[in-house]
């Protein structure tokens, strides 16, 4: 019978090896790339002024080391701490990046946390990396918002009156469960186990008490765009109750504007606002403001810059603000897809409607009156409504011109409503969007957005597994986008240097 080497590995031996840990980056690699561009183009200075130990103290971890660890973390789908610690520990690629520095999580943690301010000037040194590769084109840019959920519990939202109702909700639950515990004590029902729970069950109702007590006797209402009492959080109050993908979150919207040509992030933030639309004109300041300090400013004023976002930002304000910056804004209204009916049949808009201004009523096509119903304030734009007559409707030949969907015609139990905004009138901004939006040109240039924008966020969240941000307070959160942007640009860095190489 032949007879086979056996070494002491197959039972568990462990082995030694010496391991040279620069070896261990490889060229044309992510942390290859990641450790050449923080060790050479970045000024890690900045953080230095956190430090106090420079006469007395223990060493500290240095900034270079911290940041190539989480920026390598996040690029391997790890959110916490604790994972990127652990990642550190059991990596050889984070070992090498680290040059092997042993740290404690929370060192991890607070240096994520603690920093902000200074991750915005690594994200701009960053930019500047990619400027000098010719990565950015500085024409076409796209904005969205990628929506996330942060480290606060919906549970503990609500407006101020809600939130007392909610107080005095556990004021009860926590009294009548003082009664039924005191009820078997009496009856003799009580033992060690249930005693212990008592204990722990009131003292989890005495700390949701005494939370929601101080925050609503210190809490300042929150108002909508309409001027009513929004929602306050307990837990992180400078989130938002915001719409998401598969509904209602309490989170923050990370804002991101990208360049056409190779979908690398310009300017970034994080806010927290279920309306991102308000926070436009700041991200064209700051987009601004990112070109010109990573090239020269006449590269920014040169260039014929378009602007292209979803319906979300379509406002006059925010138009106007492009057109006082020399931007050409490509941003549809609600109705931009509704257009055209099922048969590509034009619809009847604002426009096909006459106006009495006497009487204060519009005429549709068919010359029915339209009387005036009421008004309101909508994200500061006054918004008059003008309803048909429900008789009127069912008879007419045409109304599908009119009722869009066919849901709308088929539960047709009231006349066609017509909303008229101010920003609508003739010479406003919005008008002339929506005039423009109506023509070829237009519509193909706006069909370029989701090519910008969507595979940015497609790379964070997706492949990067940023589905959550794992800190509270907005300060806090917008440096963890920060990194997270930081991570993508770096990628797209990467793509180019093995392009260069391979040509």
């Amino acid at each position: 019978m032949a007879r086979y080497k056996h070494t002491e590995a197959e039972n568990g031996q462990g082995m030694f090896l010496s391991v040279n840990l620069k070896e261990q980056l490889l060229p044309d690699t992510f942390e290859y790339m990641l450790d050449e561009i923080i060790n050479t183009k970045i000024d890690t200075g900045i953080f230095d002024k956190k430090y106090k130990n420079d006469q007395a103290g223990a060493s500290a971890i240095p900034p270079k080391a911290l940041l190539k660890l989480v920026i390598y973390g996040y690029s391997k789908g790890k959110k916490s701490s604790r994972s990127i610690w652990e990642l550190s520990r059991n990596n050889i690629i984070a070992k090498a990046l680290i040059n092997d520095i042993n740290m404690h999580w929370t060192t991890i943690a607070d240096f994520i946390s603690e920093n902000s301010e200074e991750f915005k000037k690594i994200f701009i040194q960053v930019l500047a990396c990619c400027n000098e590769l010719g990565l950015v084109g500085c024409e076409t840019f796209a904005i969205d918002g990628l929506r996330l959920p942060s480290n606060a519990s919906m549970d503990f939202s609500g407006t101020k009156e809600q939130l007392e109702k909610r107080l005095k909700t556990y004021q009860r639950m926590a009294e009548k469960h003082l009664i039924r515990h005191k009820r078997k004590d009496e009856n003799g029902e009580t033992d060690e186990n249930t005693e212990k729970h008592f204990v722990e069950r009131q003292k989890k109702l005495k700390r949701q008490i005494e939370k929601l007590s101080v925050f609503i006797n210190t809490m300042e209402k929150k108002e909508g765009s309409r001027g009513q009492e929004i929602q306050s959080n307990v837990t992180d109050n400078e989130s938002a109750v915001i719409l998401g993908p598969s509904g209602y979150i309490q989170g923050y919207i990370g804002l991101a504007v990208s360049d056409q040509k190779n979908q690398i992030i310009v300017s970034a933030e994080a806010v927290g606002s279920a309306n991102e639309g308000e926070h436009f004109p700041d991200m064209l300041d700051q987009t601004e403001v990112n070109i010109k300090e990573t090239s020269s400013p006449e590269t920014w004023e040169e260039k014929e810059k378009t602007f292209l976002a979803d319906r979300n930002y379509f406002s006059e304000n925010n138009l106007k603000a492009c057109d006082e910056r020399g931007i050409d804004a490509i941003i549809p209204d609600s109705q931009y897809k509704r257009r055209l009916g099922a048969n590509k049949e034009k619809m009847y808009e604002l426009e096909d409607f006459i106006y009495n201004k006497n009487d204060d009523y519009y005429e549709c096509p068919q010359g029915k009156k339209l009387p005036y119903k009421g008004a309101d304030t909508i994200n500061n734009d006054e918004v008059k409504y003008y309803r048909a007559s429900l008789t009127d409707c069912r008879v007419c030949p045409v109304y599908n011109k009119c009722i869009r969907t066919k849901k709308e015609r088929n539960m047709l139990d009231k006349g066609k409503n017509l909303v008229v905004r101010k920003s609508n009138e003739d010479g406003s901004f919005c008008r002339i969007m929506r005039k423009k939006l109506d023509t070829e040109e237009y519509q193909e240039k706006y069909s370029r957005r989701i090519q910008i924008i969507e595979p940015v966020f497609a790379n964070i969240s997706y492949c990067k597994g940023l589905d959550r941000f794992t800190l509270r307070g907005k300060e806090k959160v917008n440096g963890q986008w920060q990194l997270y942007c930081i991570m993508h640009n770096l990628g797209k860095c990467l793509n180019e240097h093995i392009r260069r190489n391979s040509a």
